[in-house]
């Protein structure tokens, strides 16, 4: 009786010990979904946010640097698809189309690669720990990605790549809060 009474109270300290790690385990994750989840609330496009940061599965237990990693290589990601999209809409269109557009794909181009540039500055950064600007960055990237709207002076066929980026670029400028610079 005495083993099986030691074998109960042996068992019962098991079930304690692993049942406690797995709480301890799964709490992280579940605030660190709270934490990509509270950043989509800081953006003026929770929905988007949150398809955007889920898409990863990285998302549900990142802290702010792996959501950093997440979101800044979204928009990198996104700012090459679209200059290789202007790249080829440049190689297909003729000199004498529509110069409005021709001229606003130009000035496109050259704003992409401005935006590449600045995003992978801080792909870089986040490599070497570097936290700072990140904020500012976002912005830079954001404006560039407007005067690439505005460069065409009415109906501009880049409307939904521009906005898309636009909207990856809220989501990092939201994730940079979380970095205090001093």
């Amino acid at each position: 009786m005495a083993i099986s009474g030691a074998l109960h109270f042996f068992i019962f300290t098991l079930f304690l010990c692993f049942s406690t790690s797995i709480f301890t385990s799964a709490s992280p994750h579940q605030d660190s979904s709270q934490l990509a989840t509270q950043i989509c609330k800081n953006t003026t496009n929770v929905s988007f946010c949150m398809s955007a940061i889920f898409s990863d599965p990285l998302a549900s237990s990142a802290d702010r640097y792996v959501l950093s990693y997440i979101v800044f290589g979204q928009a990198y990601k996104n700012a090459t698809s679209t200059k290789n999209f202007i790249g080829l809409s440049l190689k297909s269109m003729k000199s004498d189309e529509n110069r409005r557009v021709l001229s606003g794909m130009q000035k496109c181009q050259g704003f992409y690669e401005d935006a590449i540039r600045a995003l992978s500055e801080v792909m870089n950064n986040l490599d070497s720990e570097t936290f700072y600007g990140l904020d500012k960055a976002a912005i830079d990237v954001e404006s560039s990605i407007r005067a690439c709207e505005a460069s065409f002076s009415g109906q501009s066929p880049m409307s939904q790549k521009n906005q898309n980026l636009v909207e990856l670029l809220k989501i990092c400028f939201a994730v940079s809060q979380l970095y205090q610079y001093n």
